[in-house]
């Protein structure tokens, strides 16, 4: 996925991130059409100094692509002690009840929280019954040729994806 965005011009590979407001607890992030890991560290590292100094730390980001798995991001802030939040919005894919078109994205979420001796809380999921990567996961494990649109995939194989 992350080959094919950069190979197609949806990624640059090459961008750095750019701070284009911020305040004593906020920040406004540019991507730059940057990689959406690199880009999330970036912001998670900035909302984490943030917390630290004074006590909260939100940052929002424009200009950034698919950044993988959302707990990575909340689990740098639990390994600081910190509690962790991140939301992001995807281009729609899923077809809301009794529509024909996908109107509505994934739009994953985590929250993480630090326990006791080292024990924490995480959680990570999409807003739809199947996340994509599931989706993407279940494609790689069957012999089925699904057809590629991704809205038959994850009609014909929702009942097959759920654990």
């Amino acid at each position: 996925m992350y080959m094919r965005d950069i190979q197609g011009g949806m990624s640059d590979p090459r961008a750095t991130c750019t701070v284009e407001k911020q305040t004593c607890a906020t920040v406004l992030v540019n991507g730059n059409n940057g990689l959406g890991a690199v880009v999330g560290k970036f912001c998670m590292d900035l909302a984490i100094k943030k917390a630290k100094e004074v006590g909260v730390g939100i940052v929002v980001v424009h200009g950034s692509n698919h950044y993988g798995i959302a707990a990575t991001y909340s689990l740098q802030a639990v390994n600081e002690g910190l509690l962790g939040m991140n939301f992001t919005n995807t281009s729609p894919f899923m077809v809301p009840t009794r529509a024909k078109e996908a109107a509505l994205g994934t739009n994953p979420l985590s929250l993480g929280a630090p326990g006791l001796d080292g024990d924490y809380f995480m959680l990570d999921m999409a807003t739809t019954s199947v996340a994509v990567g599931k989706v993407y996961m279940f494609e790689l494990r069957t012999p089925v040729l699904l057809n590629n649109s991704p809205i038959i995939r994850l009609s014909n194989i929702h009942e097959q994806c759920q654990d």
